[in-house]
């Protein structure tokens, strides 16, 4: 598979998998009662559609990236904050600690892998961010 390819199938993976987890933070409010955890549904219904909503945006953006560049460089800026907040309350609820670090770890990863592929093939340069 070329680096091409494999970037747009990578940004549409990403797209899906934004989907799942915002679907599945949708269905939290057990889990947080379950770990005597305060939860608000609000928060958790906002959130999940939210990345969903990223992650269909995402994975619309791999027909063409050249065109909707603007919404993988979005989720890498959204998913690195992301990533902060992360490890942040993961160090202040240690029972969320292994469910959060997974995520800041993922949400540090495939940022990373995205930005790398698409200076690797040109996508940042001057001329296509203008």
């Amino acid at each position: 598979m070329k680096k091409e390819e494999f970037l747009v199938w990578f940004i549409k993976f990403s797209g899906i998998l934004e989907i799942i987890f915002g679907i599945s933070i949708i269905a939290m409010t057990p889990l947080m009662e379950l770990l005597e955890l305060p939860n608000f549904p609000f928060w958790e219904w906002s959130f999940g559609l939210s990345l969903a909503f990223m992650g269909i945006l995402l994975w619309y953006s791999g027909r063409d990236l050249k065109k909707y560049l603007i919404i993988p460089l979005v989720s890498i800026f959204f998913r690195l904050i992301l990533a902060g907040i992360e490890l942040y309350v993961a160090l202040t609820v240690p029972k969320m600690f292994y469910f959060l670090l997974g995520g800041a770890i993922y949400d540090v990863f495939s940022p990373l892998l995205t930005i790398l592929l698409l200076k690797q093939l040109n996508y940042l340069d001057k001329g296509r961010l203008s």
